[in-house]
């Protein structure tokens, strides 16, 4: 899971970069980010009856095939057809490595709820090394050779860690007495409460759409940081990430899961508030250290709260899934849209009040939650 997270990561801080230097306008930019949310909702959404029927090994190698066809294929690209494409392609090659690695964690332990967090943590601990070294190789040549040095590189190592999973994975074959793989709608009739946390599953990929792979890197390049300093900034958000899921366990133990995700959700405000006021070097880590909180936060709680809601912890997590695409969607198109019309500091404004919005639910949802509840330990 380690160099899963590190090759999802590698390029995330230099592929918005890539595209601007390549002449892409504000629409076509934010169409670029959009097409990468679709793909991940259409393979969360429709294919959820399918990564919870086929062995999870087969489904993370093809996965890892497909991003790492996608980097090679952002590589190759001269303009916005290839891009889009690409961006395409890397969508749908996320979103099935994501709902892999999930089913990975359900299959592998009997008790689901404690590894989620730790295996979040595995793949942020390689996106803590990925994003900075992606930065790093870009900065090595000159214009756009840099870019698709890194984009090359990341190609190599995804099929190199498919190759891999394949030969060292045990066979993870579904729950036993399941249904037929198909494309189709999943079952939507849910309880009220699980509902509430599956909406609450929204806010860790929007954070990470919205801020980590879209703000960040806008406000960092408005700012005049090279690529490398935001690669170094989103590696600190990484490295914070694991410290928060590797105590979310003992962490949820004291306070229970959907109220620790309301503080944390405040918390997002005083990053958002420190990311939009403060415009130097310091300020910029410092709101990534803190976005790195709740982060941690936003992607571990929910789960767990689904998880225990759900009868089936495999169909629990695919479900998870398909708010997390969701989330990716909104926060990718809403941040950069928010940005290019509004500035810096008044897309960054919407996004607090979103976020405001996201704590008063997660309030709500603490006080209907059923008081026995499993958190991880």
């Amino acid at each position: 899971m380690v160099l899963v997270g590190f090759i999802m990561a590698m390029t995330a801080p230099i592929e918005l970069l890539y595209a601007i230097k390549l002449g892409l306008s504000t629409a076509e930019v934010t169409a670029f980010i959009l097409v990468s949310a679709l793909g991940i909702v259409s393979v969360d959404v429709l294919g959820t009856r399918v990564i919870t029927r086929v062995d999870a090994r087969a489904s993370i190698a093809i996965g890892l095939g497909l991003f790492a066809a996608s980097e090679g294929c952002f590589a190759l690209s001269e303009g916005t057809s290839g891009l889009i494409g690409s961006r395409v392609l890397q969508g749908l090659a996320s979103a099935v490595v994501a709902g892999a690695a999930l089913q990975v964690a359900v299959r592998m332990h009997s008790r689901p709820q404690q590894v989620l967090g730790s295996n979040q943590g595995l793949q942020l601990l390689g996106a803590a090394l990925g994003a900075p070294t992606g930065g790093t190789i870009a900065g090595l040549l000159s214009g756009l050779d840099g870019y698709r040095l890194s984009f090359l590189v990341c190609a190599g190592l995804g099929v190199v860690v498919a190759v891999a999973a394949v030969l060292l994975l045990p066979g993870l074959p579904p729950p036993a007495g399941g249904y037929r793989p198909r494309i189709g709608l999943p079952e939507l009739s849910l309880p009220p409460v699980l509902r509430m946390a599956l909406a609450l599953g929204l806010f860790g990929n929007y954070l990470r759409s919205g801020i980590e792979n879209t703000a960040l890197p806008l406000v960092g390049h408005a700012y005049g940081m090279s690529a490398a300093n935001i690669g170094v900034a989103l590696g600190i958000l990484s490295a914070v990430q694991i410290g928060v899921l590797a105590l979310s366990g003992r962490l949820f133990e004291r306070m229970p899961p959907a109220r620790c995700l309301a503080v944390a959700l405040l918390l997002g405000i005083a990053a958002v508030t420190l990311l939009a006021t403060v415009h130097d070097l310091r300020g910029f880590f410092g709101s990534a250290a803190l976005f790195g909180v709740v982060h941690g936060i936003a992607l571990s709680a929910p789960p767990v709260l689904i998880v225990a809601l759900s009868p089936n912890p495999s169909t629990g997590v695919a479900t998870y899934r398909i708010a997390c695409g969701m989330g990716s969607f909104l926060g990718a198109g809403s941040v950069n849209l928010l940005i290019a019309v509004l500035g810096a500091g008044g897309g960054l404004a919407v996004v607090s009040g979103i976020l405001a919005g996201g704590a008063m639910l997660a309030r709500s949802t603490a006080r209907r939650f059923p008081p026995a509840a499993p958190a991880p330990s």
